[in-house]
């Protein structure tokens, strides 16, 4: 896949940079650009955006005209010549590419001048504008999330440099044994251990299984980068590191999972990148804290933490041939997210255990359900739960205890995380510190895109009111309508605090119906102009192929439920009219025991699919990537919907919410509560539009006396799901900056 590289042009100085399409820096080395006309250069920034250049240094390429000597090319920045940092020439191409450092920097971007010229023709120049911006960020985000609490001595980096937590980059050396272990390697110039292994990459290259792990700063995020290496025995290490013949010239990028709201750097050990399936096969394999949902949770923090990472990746390593990433629950939650918001960082995506985005009402809304069930369980049997709740059986419970307090307590202590005395007294109590003004959940570390209220806390877009629990259930018989009616009379909703109503042991229902919670209606149109809803709109999730991958399928009473890949899929085909660029695997923990490796299998796939599209010299489209799925080789025909059963036995077939086909009857699928509650498969609803209540949209029958309780358990109707959500906006844009207007 060849790289988006950001160029001006011309004989005259030129100030605007023109894009020349595929990846963010995620191409091949050498620009596919032709040769500029007589009389004209080309200035190129292959490392990131000339716009967002980070770190006070880029990978910067000159195209020189046909009419100049390669001898007369002068480079300026900011007036001052770096030609001799172009070291590397084409002269077939005619160019020169090179690291070009001593960027200015300032908060908020500093404006620097890239200049190249003829020397024997004064006229003969044009420029490009580089804004650099700290190593430390924020770049697009907006303000630094405060406080923040370094944990650069948990992660052996030794004690902060300064206040925004940056540290001295340390490297490390492993080996693969023999036995299948990795170890550490002391000291990688000294003999080879007699346990070390070696590794043929994906391309064919046989190398000692040597790992480089490097450990460092960026965005105040701790950072690992591990490669093959292989440093000669008996020399000291080089003062640059040169990646050897084991990089495959790929880069998988890892997003790690979970949800959470919390106020400090993490902890990320660099064991946490020596990965075998990637590393073995030549991959270069990067992770960051600011890349883990449990940390931040923050889709515009972690996009720009990921453009930040490849930027230095490709500055420091070099270009990659395309970049791909990896990860689940919350790791697949980033890639999609990141995707969607910042096109071009990845060229491909391995979601395991999907789901579309963090902010999903079905997560929290379990508690609000698991109150009125556990309120009379005789009643409310299991089977009614999976009814109403749409989960199998446990899910919902599970929902509630993990993840509910960090999404929705202001006060939820384990959320902020923080361990300085002066952070802990901020942290907001109603009851023993009503005047804190530190609040501890998942909107108030995404408070640059919602803002603020008048109390400090940020909007919250979360909103409940018209949604019938339980719909389905009842129009299948599987409740009474007194049942239904009950329900959604109790369920009620969250107070601004975050707690749900207290449903009391055996409760009579009261004669009103408990309250529902109501978003702030600015903070729902953010909410999806700014992303944090996907619309799974944009080339960043057309344009690229995606490996869905699932293992857990069949679990019981596990967040991870399958009809999450549909619900993807249902958004892709909503937004693109088409959906044939996304394959999903479904395998199960039983049969990776019985030896399907899922992990293993989508790299290959996904390795060879975008291979196919890098040689493929056609513009980027849809069409492109569905038309190089492997059809030769030992992934042909690999890149379909397939299920992978308890014995490891493969079985291709389209996923579908269809109980009778194969995949289906091996595993089971469940629904989810807002499916239950009549949404549509995309789900995306945060706030409803409301209809009348008409007794003729049901499949039962209410009497009359009923139908009055329905309209004083919903007086200003139910939700009308035919019809877009309240303050539904558009995606407002890609590579957004924070604050929205």
């Amino acid at each position: 896949m060849q790289s988006r590289m950001w160029s001006v042009a011309g004989a005259a100085i030129v100030s605007i940079a023109s894009f020349l399409i595929a990846g963010c820096g995620g191409g091949g080395g050498s620009s596919s650009t032709p040769p500029p006309a007589a009389g004209t250069f080309q200035v190129t920034t292959l490392s990131s955006r000339p716009d967002l250049v980070t770190g006070g240094s880029a990978l910067v390429q000159v195209t020189y005209p046909a009419d100049v000597p390669a001898a007369n090319v002068r480079v300026a920045l900011n007036g001052a010549d770096v030609t001799s940092q172009l070291g590397t020439a084409d002269p077939v191409k005619r160019t020169l590419q090179g690291v070009v450092t001593g960027l200015t920097s300032a908060s908020g971007g500093s404006s620097n001048t890239l200049t190249v010229s003829n020397s024997a023709v004064a006229t003969q120049t044009a420029s490009l504008t580089l804004v650099n911006y700290p190593i430390t960020g924020p770049v697009l985000s907006g303000p630094h999330l405060s406080p923040y609490e370094c944990r650069t001595v948990e992660n052996g980096l030794g004690n902060p440099l300064d206040a925004d937590c940056s540290a001295t980059t340390k490297v490390a050396y492993f080996y693969r044994a023999t036995t299948g272990a990795f170890k550490v390697l002391a000291d990688p110039t000294a003999p080879r251990p007699a346990d070390l292994a070696n590794t043929t990459t994906n391309d064919g290259t046989t190398v000692p299984y040597i790992v480089r792990v490097e450990s460092g700063t960026i965005n105040r995020g701790i950072y690992n980068l591990a490669i093959l290496d292989n440093p000669a025995v008996g020399s000291p290490l080089p003062a640059t590191f040169t990646p050897g013949p084991g990089w495959n010239k790929k880069l998988v990028l890892s997003f790690n999972g979970g949800g959470g709201a919390l106020f400090n750097q993490g902890v990320l050990p660099n064991t946490t990148t020596l990965s075998d399936v990637e590393l073995s096969r030549g991959f270069a394999f990067m992770n960051s804290t600011e890349l883990i949902n449990a940390q931040h949770a923050n889709p515009h923090l972690q996009g720009e933490t990921a453009m930040m990472v490849k930027e230095y990746f490709i500055k420091h390593v070099g270009l990659p041939k395309w970049t791909v990433g990896n990860g689940g629950s919350g790791g697949a939650i980033q890639q999609y997210l990141i995707a969607q918001l910042y096109p071009g960082l990845l060229d491909g995506l391995q979601p395991v255990q999907s789901f579309p985005e963090t902010f999903m009402p079905n997560v929290y809304e379990c508690r609000l359900a698991n109150s009125v069930f556990k309120s009379d369980p005789a009643r409310w049997t299991t089977a009614k739960q999976v009814s109403i709740g749409g989960f199998n059986p446990g899910t919902c419970e599970a929902w509630d205890v993990v993840f509910t307090g960090f999404l929705m307590q202001v006060d939820y202590l384990p959320g902020c995380s923080v361990t300085d005395p002066s952070n802990v007294a901020r942290i907001y109590n109603a009851l023993t510190n009503p005047n804190g003004d530190l609040f501890c959940h998942f909107f108030q570390t995404n408070v640059n895109l919602f803002g603020k209220d008048s109390s400090g806390r940020a909007r919250r877009p979360a909103d409940n009111v018209g949604v019938q629990y339980g719909l389905g259930a009842l129009n299948r018989g599987a409740i009474t309508t007194t049942e239904f009616l009950d329900f959604n009379q109790l369920v009620g909703g969250f107070d601004r605090d975050g707690y749900g109503p207290i449903v009391p042991a055996g409760a009579v229902v009261p004669g009103l119906p408990a309250a529902r919670h109501v978003a702030d209606l600015e903070a729902v149109r953010l909410a999806y102009a700014g992303g944090f809803k996907n619309s799974f709109t944009g080339p960043g999730l057309a344009n690229v192929p995606i490996v869905t991958q699932r293992f857990n399928a069949s679990g019981v009473g596990d967040i991870h439920d399958t009809m999450q890949d549909l619900i993807v899929r249902a958004r892709l085909q909503r937004a693109n009219g088409r959906s044939d660029n996304q394959i999903i695997m479904t395998s199960s923990i039983e049969s990776f025991f019985a030896g399907f490796n899922y992990a293993a299998m989508s790299l290959d796939v996904i390795n060879a699919w975008l291979d196919n599209i890098a040689a493929d010299p056609a513009p980027a489209s849809t069409d492109k990537v569905v038309s190089n799925k492997p059809s030769t080789g030992p992934q042909a025909g690999l890149a379909v919907d397939a299920l992978w059963d308890m014995s490891g036995v493969r079985i291709a077939e389209t996923a579908s919410t269809n109980p009778a086909a194969a995949c289906n009857v091996v595993y089971p699928r469940f629904s989810t509560l807002r499916l239950e509650a009549g949404e549509t498969m995309v789900q995306d609803g945060v706030k409803c539009q409301l209809k009348a209540i008409n007794s003729a949209d049901y499949a039962v029958t209410f009497t009359n006396a009923e139908l009055v309780r329905m309209n004083q358990i919903f007086p200003a109707g139910v939700c009308d799901w035919s019809k877009s959500g309240v303050n539904q906006v558009p995606l407002a844009g890609t590579y957004l900056h924070l604050p929205l207007n």
